[in-house]
């Protein structure tokens, strides 16, 4: 027990001088009322109920890409209503020079604004289409990597298209040490309106099989576990369902459950915040 308290249990994220500015940023945003006010409503005027993102899981458990129900049916359905795709290098791994994941398996874009995106700023940046885009998911899912799904201001903002802002979604696919999105766990609270885990996703841990090895935390870069007793447990309340730790854990200990009925609900999120048919 006292060794697992020594142990550092701390995640292996984004480390680069923005990244680190952006922290402190966000951590001061959360403590200090006025300066979260400001901070919102300058990075959201619109309201954060109008942002929205989850990681979509990737279940070892369920062995092939193929079989990935939940993550290829919510990938498909958004590449089918597209008018615009567009596949680009990842920018966190790009910036943060990222040497365990494959950087040009980065995010793809859809809707009006990737279609207004100056593609000559952004490496590897080019038009796709659904084929090329679910090739692309593949080799993603091969490598490793977990797709986030999102409808973010700060996308448009770095594109230069924020007059698109509500015809701009992202489908990223992410490595733990190099997601811009972990930051969000040091801002507001609000952030939890916004980027959640999707509908139907759970997490859970077999104390019985859990041996307290740490390794599951180096992974999760959302605060989402805790150590117990020796043990690891999930923190439901901070959990995003991506299924990082599932893959990592070497006792097998960590399992996903989805509830396939609810497919449709995360879909309507996001549908009834962006249109990407441009």
């Amino acid at each position: 027990m006292k060794e697992n308290q020594e142990r550092d249990l701390s995640p292996i994220e984004r480390n680069t001088p923005r990244s680190n500015k952006m922290k402190e940023i966000l951590k001061l945003a959360k403590i200090s009322p006025k300066m979260k006010k400001k901070y919102l409503e300058t990075a959201y005027p619109d309201g954060i109920e109008t942002q929205t993102g989850s990681p979509i899981p990737v279940n070892a458990s369920l062995g092939t890409y193929e079989e990935q129900v939940l993550h290829h049916k919510v990938i498909e359905h958004f590449l089918n209503k597209a008018g615009t795709i567009v596949l680009m290098d990842c920018p966190c791994r790009t910036t943060a020079k990222c040497e365990n994941r494959d950087i040009s398996l980065g995010c793809i874009y859809l809707g009006k604004g990737a279609a207004e995106m100056d593609l000559s700023k952004f490496p590897g940046a080019r038009l796709a289409t659904k084929e090329e885009a679910l090739e692309f998911e593949r080799l993603a899912y091969e490598d490793g990597l977990i797709p986030h799904i999102g409808k973010f201001r700060g996308d448009a903002q770095h594109f230069g298209v924020v007059e698109y802002e509500h015809e701009l979604m992202s489908i990223c696919h992410c490595c733990s040490c190099c997601c811009i999105v972990a930051l969000s766990k040091y801002g507001p609270s609000e952030y939890k309106q916004m980027i959640h885990r999707a509908e139907g996703v759970e997490l859970k841990v077999n104390p019985e099989k859990c041996t307290g090895c740490g390794k599951c935390f180096k992974v999760c870069i959302y605060d989402g576990l805790r150590m117990e007793d020796g043990k690891t447990s999930i923190n439901q309340d901070n959990c995003m369902g991506c299924g990082r730790c599932e893959r990592e854990c070497p006792s097998k200990a960590i399992s996903i459950t989805i509830d396939y009925s609810r497919i449709d609900e995360l879909l309507e999120r996001f549908d009834s915040r962006v249109d990407i048919s441009g």
